[in-house]
């Protein structure tokens, strides 16, 4: 049995661990709620976010609504952000092979453990190819849009915040990704960078802010009804939301003159150290999957 201390600890890596997903393009907050075992109670737990929480029993109501989980989630989330923004930046620079091949290898393992996780469910039934194909391609498109440079306004970076915020409800969209589609990535990481020194990244952050818990609160209430009523066919498109991420994962080029198994047999010969990494993704999600909470 882990104890109340232990059982936090988990669940602040966990979002520890959401916190980095999120700051890394092509990989989502989401997908690691949803392969770590938390997903449905992170939805649940959001959805009891309403103006009724001020109604006076917000205190003996803390534990049974979740906000206990969600208020650790949450410090695990922000203290990678504020922590590891410069480090990923770094890493991404200099060990880009490495890092996405550790992510490479999370997503893999994770999309068995999460077809497992539904129960009597056969991906043969036309209702499910049909949302299965659907939702790879929709990622693939999303991934594949090119990005372009705005004007950068107060209510622009309101507005990136709102769609950001579908990345930690939705596995398989990278909120980095759409910042980087969105022209803000760099702009915003640069702010985060540099939160304590400056007024000015001090508004922007806090106005993103703004706008991504709207939208993460209005979105979990969509996911909620989803789950409550479409279960099985809403986890067979979150699935294939994750597949359609992985071509922005791979840490390779894909050429047009070879084929993709010859341009991944290339790319280990070439990086034969991204294997180390890869296997040490997976026995990450095989180690959070045992992981196991009283939430």
């Amino acid at each position: 049995m882990i104890s109340k201390l232990g059982n936090s600890i988990i669940i602040f890596l966990k979002g520890m661990l959401m916190g980095i997903a999120d700051l890394v393009p092509g990989i989502s907050g989401g997908t690691i709620a949803f392969i770590t075992g938390i997903y449905e109670d992170f939805i649940e737990a959001l959805n009891n976010i309403n103006l009724k929480i001020f109604d006076g029993d917000l205190i003996n109501q803390f534990t049974k609504k979740k906000f206990d989980f969600l208020l650790i989630l949450f410090s695990g989330i922000l203290f990678s952000i504020l922590s590891f923004s410069k480090l990923l930046t770094y890493l991404l620079t200099n060990f880009n092979i490495e890092l996405r091949s550790f992510f490479l290898g999370l997503i893999l393992f994770s999309i068995i453990i999460l077809y497992r996780s539904i129960h009597q469910i056969r991906l043969i039934q036309v209702q499910y190819i049909f949302l299965l194909i659907f939702s790879i391609l929709s990622s693939f498109m999303i991934f594949n849009m090119s990005s372009f440079e705005p004007k950068v306004t107060i209510l622009y970076i309101f507005l990136c915040g709102v769609i950001c915020s579908l990345a930690m409800i939705l596995p398989g969209i990278s909120g980095a990704y759409i910042l980087i589609i969105l022209g803000t990535y760099e702009f915003l990481i640069d702010k985060i960078s540099n939160l304590f020194l400056d007024i000015d990244s001090i508004k922007i952050v806090c106005i993103f802010g703004f706008g991504f818990v709207i939208g993460i609160i209005f979105f979990s209430k969509f996911i909620k009804y989803l789950l409550l009523n479409f279960k099985k066919s809403t986890f067979v498109t979150l699935i294939g939301l994750i597949i359609g991420s992985l071509p922005k994962v791979l840490p390779m080029e894909l050429r047009y003159d070879s084929s993709f198994f010859e341009s991944l047999t290339e790319f280990f010969y070439k990086n034969p150290s991204s294997i180390f990494f890869i296997l040490t993704g997976i026995i990450c999600v095989i180690v959070f999957s045992k992981l196991k909470m009283k939430i």
